[in-house]
């Protein structure tokens, strides 16, 4: 009995870890997409109004 406990422990633990890696991935992920598609605005905006 004590090793399924055990057991468990550690998968609740496995879960909860990959909970914050997947959500700092993900709001590092964000940031990365929001910069490019200012860029890619900003780029339009040169191209079509001041060349």
């Amino acid at each position: 009995m004590d090793s399924n406990f055990t057991y468990y422990i550690i998968v609740l633990l496995a879960i909860v870890v990959g909970i914050v890696i997947v959500k700092k991935v993900t709001g590092c992920l964000f940031r990365i997409i929001s910069l490019l598609i200012v860029i890619g605005i900003l780029a339009f905006l040169y191209f079509t109004y001041f060349r």
